[in-house]
């Protein structure tokens, strides 16, 4: 009789941690619904530098590149602001070609591009100036946009 009660003791206390845990018989084949990713909002802040490569694009200035993975149908907000020089951003898809430049977009001196994916894919954000030549500190964003 002793036996029993432990035994059923054990089973009423493992019954308790299997409910405690959301678990019930039959649901060890169901899988949790899969997580929606959410992008978080990317911030560089960076410095143009006599040291750093002429922009392909803009020969005279230098530039820095940033490749970033962009989901199909969702749009994004890339911006570039400095206190130091002219900002201009260039988008490329993963081929190379261009997609998108800016100038000011972001208000004087800062650009901005806001680009919707047409399918997923690695894109290539291109940080450069407007004025060839021009150094400096800078801050590129990318956010995501509804």
């Amino acid at each position: 009789m002793k036996l029993q009660y432990v035994l059923f003791l054990t089973l009423v206390a493992i019954g308790c941690v299997l409910m405690q845990n959301g678990t019930r018989a039959g649901d060890k084949d169901k899988k949790d619904p899969p997580k929606k990713e959410e992008f978080i909002d990317i911030v560089v802040n960076d410095a143009l530098t006599n040291a750093d490569l002429k922009d392909k694009v803009r020969a005279q200035s230098f530039c820095k590149t940033y490749v970033l993975k962009m989901t199909e149908g969702k749009s994004y907000q890339i911006d570039m602001t400095s206190a130091d020089f002219d900002s201009y951003l260039r988008l490329e898809n993963k081929a190379g070609e261009p997609l998108a430049a800016d100038d000011d977009s972001g208000g004087f001196p800062n650009a901005r591009i806001i680009f919707r994916a047409a399918k997923t894919e690695d894109f290539t954000i291109i940080a450069t100036t407007y004025g060839g030549g021009s150094t400096g500190k800078y801050r590129v964003t990318v956010k995501e946009v509804r």
